[in-house]
């Protein structure tokens, strides 16, 4: 059985301790890599571990999300109460909250890698929008100001786009994320670097510059064709994957929900 099965399996069923031992075998092998890369990127000088490892970081990250709770404070309070035999030692609610936000990394490391672990997959890309703010406090955005720019359309935006791929299962098998100028064409080949996988896009991806390339990668992608360009037959199969694009839709209207941070203690 393979990674991500067992670890799907796992989420639905919620043994804790076996999922656990997923994520723990996992990081047993990145750690190291994942300590080399924050010196390198000069987001952290020197190796100070904490009371919890890596592995119970982002396990209690991961239980969160799997958890009826929608506050993670009284998430935690509960953990502490009720489960604090399971680890080695639980902090305060500032302290894990620091933690959690200092290693965000670890849980997208673990999803790439138990995605690229799949055999040859079929994924429907799309991206969205993530405005920071307003169009009218552009001048006085700080917080993104790095990372966001303003976005082209007929109204005007200010943040980033986030790029998606999406598996049969309403998974997100990889995502991708750019400022508001980068064109979408560019970002696919990123977005999918590492997987073989045959794509499914809207009309906007359309590039016979990009679909060489993703060949070269080892993928395939097709999109429905302009009525100014020489159509081409298209299987069966093909034709009922395209029109299922839309559904990529549903999976961008969930985020928001997902990610609620509607007040200072929901993550």
């Amino acid at each position: 059985m393979s990674y991500h099965i067992k670890l799907t399996a796992l989420v639905l069923m919620f043994n804790s301790t076996e999922l656990f031992c997923v994520i723990d075998d996992f990081f047993l092998k990145f750690e190291p890599i994942y300590w080399k890369f924050l010196k390198q990127s000069n987001h952290c000088l020197r190796v100070r571990t904490a009371q919890l490892s890596i592995s119970e970081i982002t396990f209690i990250t991961i239980w969160y999300k799997c958890s009826h709770f929608n506050n993670f404070k009284v998430f935690f309070s509960w953990l502490k109460q009720d489960k604090s035999h399971s680890f080695k030692g639980l902090f305060c609610y500032q302290r894990i909250i620091h933690l959690i936000n200092m290693h965000q990394l670890t849980p997208y490391a673990l999803h790439v890698a138990l995605m690229k672990g799949q055999h040859k997959q079929l994924l429907l890309i799309d991206l969205t929008t993530l405005p920071v703010c307003k169009n009218q406090r552009i001048q006085r955005h700080e917080s993104l100001i790095r990372i966001a720019s303003r976005g082209e359309s007929s109204m005007g935006w200010f943040g980033c786009k986030l790029y998606i791929a999406m598996n049969q299962s309403g998974e997100i098998a990889c995502s991708e994320l750019s400022n508001g100028q980068i064109a979408d064409i560019k970002m696919v080949k990123y977005l999918v670097e590492g997987l073989e996988a045959k794509l499914y896009g809207d009309r906007g991806y359309i590039s016979q510059d990009l679909q060489s390339r993703l060949k070269d990668q080892g993928s395939d992608l097709i999109t429905f064709h302009r009525k100014n360009i020489k159509s081409i037959q298209l299987s069966e199969s093909d034709e009922y994957h395209l029109k299922q694009c839309n559904k990529i839709e549903t999976l961008f209207s969930r985020l928001p929900l997902k990610c609620e941070r509607g007040s200072k203690y929901r993550m």
